[in-house]
């Protein structure tokens, strides 16, 4: 399988358009891997979150979201999920299919359906299709299983565990350490895990908030799929949803994550497992 992180960042980003950290001011004087856009990946024919910075990786990152009918969305913070822009003007036939947290629908459709009723533009802009999903019950999307999962972070919040072909991929953004029942239910339902994608926001011992993770947790999460059996050497673990809290180069970041075994995301970073 191959996964394609287009976005890798936190809600603002690397550099932080007002900050002056020396993370901030590095990435603008180094560029490169420092610079970090907001989430958006793809696996295969499965798009995770669609952020604010869409275009950005269309013009940039060679992004065609043509490609892609079908979104994953962890949970409505702007910097995952910006549904205006796919309130647009486009002569596709078919449209595009967003898959979002069951508290949400009813005022997103609501919302939808209130604007295509005042359009009057020429032709007309047109909304994705919204499908509303349930913690602990898989669906499938072509030949992906996948199943919504609690996320630590907010009431609206998924984490997603999709298997595709014998492979499996468990998504932990946005995340603190996983919640009991999240844990209850990988451990007796989830196949071995070929690749999970971790939140690691926060800098080293600094978790002042429980919806994010630093590496440490990081490292206690893999720990414990480990010991669940659901991990092992085969295991690809990778850090992502990184931002200017972490007080880290890319550099610095991947020397700390190789210690542990891990990989440090980077925008437009392509993996195969």
């Amino acid at each position: 399988m191959k996964l394609h992180y287009y976005g890798t960042g936190d809600g603002y980003g690397i550099p932080e358009p007002l900050c002056s950290c020396r993370l901030c001011s590095y990435a603008r004087a180094h560029r490169g891997k420092d610079i970090r856009t907001r989430s958006q990946a793809v696996l295969e024919d499965l798009m995770l979150d669609c952020s604010a910075d869409m275009a950005l990786h269309t013009l940039f990152y060679g992004l065609d979201m043509r490609c892609y009918r079908h979104i994953l969305i962890t949970h409505p913070h702007s910097d995952h999920y910006d549904l205006s822009q796919f309130r647009a003007r486009y002569t596709d036939t078919e449209g595009w299919n967003l898959y979002i947290p069951e508290s949400l629908y009813q005022s997103e459709q609501a919302s939808l359906l209130l604007q295509q009723q005042n359009e009057k533009k020429n032709p007309p802009r047109r909304v994705p299709i919204l499908h509303p999903v349930k913690p602990f019950e898989p669906f499938e999307i072509g030949k992906n299983r996948i199943t919504p999962l609690p996320s630590n972070h907010m009431k609206d919040a998924l984490l997603y565990l999709i298997t595709r072909e014998n492979k499996s991929v468990l998504w932990i953004h946005d995340s603190g350490l996983l919640l009991p029942e999240t844990q209850q239910y990988l451990a007796a339902h989830a196949p071995h895990l070929d690749l999970v994608s971790m939140d690691c926001t926060l800098a080293r011992g600094s978790n002042f908030t429980p919806s994010h993770m630093d590496i440490l947790q990081c490292a206690e999460t893999a720990a414990w799929l480990r010991s669940a059996g659901l991990a092992d050497d085969r295991t690809v673990f990778v850090l992502s949803h990184i931002g200017h809290l972490i007080d880290r180069t890319h550099k610095e970041l991947c020397a700390e994550a190789a210690e542990l075994g891990f990989i440090v995301a980077y925008d437009n970073m392509e993996i195969d497992f």
